[in-house]
């Protein structure tokens, strides 16, 4: 999905379980997020925050610098938004000239991505798929060169499988922007608000009904991963690596400008890279 649960909800994060353990396990979901129920939610409370401003904003330079030199600069682009959500990143490449591909579980968050799309009138370099995203890149015959695949892989039940699969679909010498929540992210948090049960507990995943994803992911194991599909990571941004652990107040306190120039100062370098709410990986296919 474009957009993550944690900006546009409000909701207390960080307070433990009341049920424990036991009851995680049970409510465990055994399919991957569907977010029809709070697509329109979403669409009420992300833009104008400015959280999600410095999100998109950080996504925006990794991207372009990215687009502009792969494959030469060769236009236009097959490009995959996988969980596109509202799909504001593939309706900015689409007016760059590029076809992209929409694709969701979500009924819902198609039509807001239909609707950013023909609002930003780009309709005619788009299409949009409603359904697993593994289920459609099998009915695609020539790898996509650029697959974006934001706040998605928390959300599924079998996270690695299925990015080993959406890698497959990656052209040689294709990137994949991969961003996704970070559990480092969710244990410092927890531990300044005390809640020292929950983080010494190593149950981060949510229950079937929490705004928490399925899978917090860490980055070095992340890394791993795509390492081992054959993928070279060539930039690492850490998605709000101070905003996040601000207190409200600050947060209010500061401009939009400034807070913005100070994460983009530090969050491309370790170890803050690794400590951000959200960590994007851009990973290159050999050719």
């Amino acid at each position: 999905m474009e957009i993550g649960v944690s900006e546009a909800m409000s909701y207390d994060e960080n307070t433990p379980n009341p049920q424990g353990r036991t009851a995680m396990k049970e409510s465990h979901p055994r399919e991957d997020r569907n977010f029809d129920d709070l697509a329109d939610r979403f669409a009420k409370n992300i833009y104008g925050t400015i959280k999600g401003r410095i999100r998109l904003a950080l996504l925006t330079e990794d991207l372009t610098e990215l687009v502009s030199g792969l494959y030469g600069g060769a236009q236009p682009l097959d490009i995959l938004d996988a969980g596109c959500g509202m799909a504001q990143m593939g309706c900015e490449l689409a007016g760059q000239g590029h076809r992209v591909h929409f694709c969701d579980l979500s009924k819902r968050m198609l039509e807001l991505a239909d609707a950013m799309a023909s609002e930003a009138q780009v309709m005619e370099r788009c299409s949009f798929h409603q359904g697993p995203f593994q289920d459609f890149i099998q009915d695609k015959d020539e790898g996509f060169q650029l697959i974006l695949f934001h706040a998605v892989l928390e959300w599924l039940v079998a996270p690695k499988a299925s990015l080993e699969a959406l890698v497959d679909s990656l052209a040689p010498g294709g990137t994949l922007s991969l961003m996704f929540y970070n559990v480092n992210c969710l244990i410092q948090r927890n531990a300044t608000f005390g809640n020292f049960r929950k983080v010494m507990s190593g149950e981060f995943g949510g229950l079937s009904q929490s705004f928490t994803p399925l899978h917090p992911l860490d980055p070095a194991e992340v890394e791993g991963w795509v390492a081992g599909m054959g993928l070279t990571v060539v930039r690492k941004t850490g998605v709000r690596v101070f905003t996040d652990y601000m207190t409200k107040d600050v947060q209010k306190a500061r401009s939009y400008e400034d807070t913005l120039e100070v994460e983009r100062a530090y969050c491309r370098k370790e170890p803050f890279a690794s400590m951000g709410r959200y960590v994007h990986l851009l990973c290159r296919k050999a050719s």
